[in-house]
């Protein structure tokens, strides 16, 4: 007769959730009001968001170091939209998994940010509240409990699992130095250590906001976000002659940015290089849509879904003379290997979802769950993560006129069965089904067409792989616009 299973080991490890940017909600703490992280339709009528993001500017005062003014009040647990950046989701299903496999719900705790200001600036707040929270939990009955069980296994040390910019910020408390050697692993999820093409396209004044804004609600904006410089590529990324090269700080002036935040922040990323993170898990999101390289036109910055291809550092060539171009994809808002750490030895972990749904991911959850019962190596884990032969793409508009609707598209494997349901997230919660048919003489590629005819944040969920991939769309008001 065989034994009973044992139970899974469970370590006394604190845990600390690190959101990416725009993934804490915003208070005003002068007037209470909310500034980011509200579920209100009204929000998506293209004059009253472009007041909306007025109100995300940073001052002059905030990055001379006056903050206080506003707050971070919680991580994000309902979607929101950034023009230009895209959607960020809730960590609802992240925090509440993890607080249900750690030794108790007190040994996991998150961290909300003003995302508006710089790495640094939150990475060394993040340090103390790191401190803070272990000081904390090696003090509670839990802990104490597990010591009195296991008199070997040591005070608890701590785990950063960090999403988008969290990550950033997670490298932050590594590089200080002030929680010593108590971070025992750090799991990043879509992190820019090499920066994002949406940053430069962001900063370019405005000129890459949806037809339904006004590009002046942008200009007033982006170019205060000390934040948001961190988020610039730092690889052969600009195009200019016939080669690629790293953006500097002229170039990053000449995109609409200011010279002393983009000098600030070059400085930053070259003190940071060679910081590296212990047990490093390291999720990288792939096989969508990506910015990956762009030029300059008239002032205006071009998006490119290309890299030129490279051998030992050595510029490839086709035929004809030109460079050899290659699309390596990415989640949509980072490219694939800008998600790398350079210098690290992890083997990157993939999964084949769009950027802010990969910390919803079950894959995602569930490998971080594991990293308290003991980390397990990409071999037994396997290098994909919802993906493989039924991986498929998806892609959406980042946005949408209300009078017009938009076009869903996937593309995969020709045999696989896919299903699309949308669902508005940001007040009526009305769910549609548009279906999915196959587009003529495109073997594996699926077009469907939605029409929401309401303003709001519409999330797209394509069923038929591993997991569910999503993306979400913005449906604004057009005859509202101002």
């Amino acid at each position: 007769m065989g034994g009973r299973r044992a139970p899974e080991r469970v370590l006394h490890d604190a845990v600390v959730v690190v959101p990416g940017i725009m993934g804490s909600a915003l208070r005003d703490t002068r007037s209470g009001a909310h500034l980011w992280g509200v579920k209100s339709l009204f929000q998506y009528s293209a004059r009253m968001y472009g007041r909306r993001l007025r109100a995300l500017a940073v001052t002059d005062a905030e990055r001379a170091g006056e903050t206080g003014q506003v707050e971070a009040t919680g991580l994000l647990n309902v979607a929101d939209w950034f023009p230009g950046l895209g959607a960020a989701q809730p960590y609802n299903d992240l925090v509440s998994k993890l607080r249900g496999a750690a030794l108790h719900q007190a040994a996991v705790l998150s961290f909300p940010y003003d995302w508006r200001l710089s790495v640094a600036h939150n990475g060394a707040l993040l340090a103390g509240e790191v401190r803070r929270h272990l000081d904390a939990w090696r003090t509670h009955s839990a802990h104490r409990a597990y010591l009195d069980a296991h008199p070997g296994a040591g005070p608890a040390k701590v785990l950063l699992v960090a999403h988008s910019m969290g990550g950033l910020l997670a490298r932050e408390v590594v590089h200080s130095g002030a929680t010593g050697g108590d971070v025992r692993a750090v799991m990043t999820v879509g992190t820019p250590f090499g920066g994002s093409v949406k940053a430069v396209v962001m900063l370019n004044s405005g000129k890459g906001a949806p037809g339904l804004l006004s590009p002046e609600a942008l200009r007033e904006v982006t170019p205060t976000m000390p934040g948001l410089y961190d988020l610039l590529p730092g690889y052969r990324c600009y195009e200019e002659g016939a080669d690629m090269r790293v953006p500097g700080v002229e170039d990053v002036v000449a995109l609409g940015g200011r010279r002393d935040l983009a000098r600030a922040s070059a400085e930053w990323r070259e003190s940071r290089e060679g910081t590296l993170l212990p047990e490093h898990v390291m999720v990288v999101g792939t096989g969508q849509r990506t910015w990956q390289s762009f030029r300059l036109e008239k002032e205006t910055a071009v998006a490119q879904r290309h890299v030129f291809q490279r051998e030992a550092g050595r510029l490839l060539r086709d035929a004809n003379g030109r460079p050899r171009t290659e699309d390596r994809k990415g989640d949509g808002t980072v490219y694939r290997f800008a998600a790398h750490l350079p210098g690290s030895d992890a083997r990157a972990v993939t999964v084949n979802q769009e950027h802010s749904a990969l910390a919803r991911s079950e894959g995602v959850i569930e490998l971080a769950r594991g990293m308290l019962s003991g980390l397990r190596s990409p071999e037994e884990l396997g290098d994909v993560l919802g993906g493989g032969d039924d991986a498929f793409e998806l892609h959406t508009p980042e946005w949408a006129d209300s009078g017009t609707g938009f076009t869903i598209e996937a593309s995969g494997d020709p045999g696989l069965d896919l299903e699309c349901v949308v669902q508005e997230v940001s007040g009526f919660d009305t769910v549609e089904y548009p279906e999915l048919k196959p587009v003529r003489g495109a073997a594996g590629r699926w077009a469907a067409t939605c029409s929401p005819g309401r303003p709001g944040l519409y999330e797209v969920e394509v069923r038929g792989g591993v997991e569910p991939v999503r993306r979400t769309v913005a449906v604004l008001a057009a005859e509202q616009r101002g």
